[in-house]
């Protein structure tokens, strides 16, 4: 009899041990609401880092429209002083005026414009004086 409960006892407790053993190995892979809780705030917290890095984007994004105007800007009043240094300015006020330069700049484009028409006109690409008048 002895031996007969020691063989159903260790079958009953192996068959309970692993029981056991699957129902913690079960719980510890199931997520619990503090979890998800837990999970939500650190979602959120990162929502809030990503608005401020848009915040962030959009100001450098405007810093570096204005950098651009400026330097556009002092591009397009230096003076020419060969052909391609010339054309070069030309695109300078283009672009610059593309990005919403102000009516000064346009004016300026515009001589720069009438002044690369005549010296083309005339073929006068000596910048040490004013172009020549074309002659009709």
């Amino acid at each position: 009899m002895a031996i007969l409960t020691a063989i159903i006892g260790s079958g009953g407790f192996g068959g309970f041990t692993g029981w056991l053993t699957q129902h913690l190995s079960r719980r510890r892979s199931m997520v619990s609401k503090q979890d998800l809780d837990r999970f939500a705030a650190q979602l959120e917290k990162g929502d809030r880092h990503f608005q401020t890095l848009d915040r962030q984007d959009l100001d450098l994004g405007r810093q570096i429209r204005e950098v651009k105007l400026i330097v556009l800007r002092q591009c397009l009043f230096a003076r020419p002083r060969d052909r391609n240094a010339h054309e070069s300015v030309l695109q300078s006020g283009e672009e610059y005026l593309k990005l919403g330069g102000n009516g000064v700049g346009h004016i300026r484009l515009t001589q720069l414009q009438e002044e690369y028409a005549l010296r083309l006109q005339t073929n006068d690409w000596d910048y040490s004086h004013s172009p020549k008048e074309a002659r009709p």
